[in-house]
């Protein structure tokens, strides 16, 4: 008999009163989602924490409840037969759950959530502090700021309290400074329209996420806004070929813009705007060109 063979474990393991326990049950075929599901949760309705570290880790992975530090199970290498609260701290230490469940990945996991039938009012209760819900009906949550509505029992809608879309709310959370420009001069110029003017703040806060470098582009001079900021939705347009009509150029330069009509129906309807001409089409109101000034 052999006194070096060690113990192999599950690899897997369980929150107990005083740490973590092994599980030694069922685990399907060992995958997170079967796992997922011998736990008794949707997959929608966890959250991966992937470990890393030198050499050969010791934990794989930790599962928690979306919107939480409540973990459900942790996978471990199978050479692990005991494991304890310090040793899934020091992968947890950096995890904050503000910044990991921000605007972003709350709306994925909800949208999500809605398409598969996933998140029930007992779930939702217990991961967001909700207090006497029903099955039907419109429940408010303070934690993500929206409001979530149920039909039979499950997440069938859910809508952000301040009307803003991810993007803008994701921007609002990592560099407030370029949405305070945005929104500054947004409601400058809609001063008594505050869906329009959330409407112009949704429009430049994707325009953000989608202009190469951000504001290490190459042309945000070009497109400087009278409070410093930038117009991005314009910086699109102007050079990375973004389509828009009149209505959409109203929707985001309300005010900042002169038309000059023409004297023909075959002339184009030019736009005088900061640094640029705008030439539309006047039949389908789309751009046509765009001239530097």
């Amino acid at each position: 008999m052999s006194y070096f063979n060690k113990r192999k474990s599950s690899g897997i393991f369980i929150p107990s009163r005083n740490g973590f326990i092994e599980h030694t049950g069922e685990v399907g075929n060992g995958s997170i989602n079967s796992l997922t599901k011998v736990f008794g949760y949707h997959p929608d309705q966890l959250y991966s924490i992937h470990c890393s570290g030198a050499g050969k880790p010791k934990i794989w992975a930790i599962e928690i409840e979306v919107f939480t530090r409540n973990i459900a199970f942790v996978m471990v290498d199978s050479s692990v037969t005991y494991l304890s609260q310090k040793d899934v701290n020091k992968h947890l230490k950096e995890f904050s759950v503000v910044k990991e469940f921000n605007a972003l990945t709350t709306h994925d996991i909800l949208a999500n959530a809605v398409e598969n039938g996933s998140f029930s009012t007992e779930f939702l209760a217990k991961v967001l502090n909700l207090k006497d819900i029903s099955s039907n009906g419109m429940f408010y949550s303070e934690k993500i700021k929206t409001y979530l509505y149920f039909t039979d029992g499950i997440l069938s809608n859910f809508q952000v309290d301040d009307g803003l879309m991810p993007y803008s709310r994701h921007l609002q959370e990592v560099n407030n400074k370029v949405f305070g420009w945005i929104s500054d001069l947004a409601y400058k110029y809609w001063p008594n329209d505050d869906f329009k003017a959330k409407r112009e703040i949704n429009i430049q806060s994707d325009a953000w996420s989608q202009v190469p470098e951000a504001f290490g582009n190459k042309f945000i001079a070009l497109h400087r806004t009278e409070n410093g900021g930038v117009n991005l939705h314009m910086l699109l347009v102007c050079h990375y070929n973004y389509p828009i009509n009149l209505t959409q150029f109203e929707e985001v330069n309300h005010g900042r813009y002169k038309i000059e009509n023409g004297d023909l129906i075959s002339d184009p309807i030019i736009i005088f705007m900061g640094n640029f001409k705008y030439y539309f089409d006047r039949s389908t109101e789309m751009l046509l060109y765009t001239d530097q000034i």
